[in-house]
């Protein structure tokens, strides 16, 4: 009876950590009129961090000042985004061990219409001037249309 429960409980949080957020309908329509893009955080899901080596957690902090709403349980976030320069938050956290890093840096994106953003964020190995962790964050961005 324990082996099932302990197996449903980890096939729940594995098939709720899998998912991506989604857009509305109104937010694909903006994005095939050309009025908005699309920007996705890319991270490794969760059993693969686990198997492999520890991947962190890309999130979408804030646009232009604005906060997001966190999304519970999900890889990846995906947001429509105004064509134009925005500043974006972005956040890279530690899923595993004992330091839990954090690091947070804000980047300047020119959107251009019609275009997906992946965000992917990795920890640097050595600490910072200040005693932290330091990271860096990949942008790629893909012309979907």
């Amino acid at each position: 009876m324990t082996i099932k429960l302990i197996a449903l409980l980890l096939f729940s949080v594995l098939v709720s950590s899998c998912g991506t957020t989604k857009l509305s309908t109104e937010d694909l329509s903006d994005f095939n009129s050309g009025k908005k893009a699309i920007l996705q955080t890319y991270n490794q899901p969760l059993i693969g961090s686990l198997i492999f080596a520890e991947q962190p957690v890309t999130q979408i902090i804030s646009v232009d000042g604005e906060m997001l709403d966190s999304v519970i349980f999900k890889t990846d976030e995906k947001i429509a985004i105004d064509v134009g320069l925005h500043k974006i938050k972005f956040s890279c956290v530690s899923r595993s061990g004992p330091d839990e890093r954090d690091y947070s840096e804000v980047i300047e994106l020119d959107i251009k219409p019609h275009y997906e953003y992946r965000v992917r964020c990795s920890f640097d190995t050595e600490f910072g001037p200040d005693g932290t962790y330091t990271g860096s964050f990949s942008i790629n961005e893909n012309r979907l249309k």
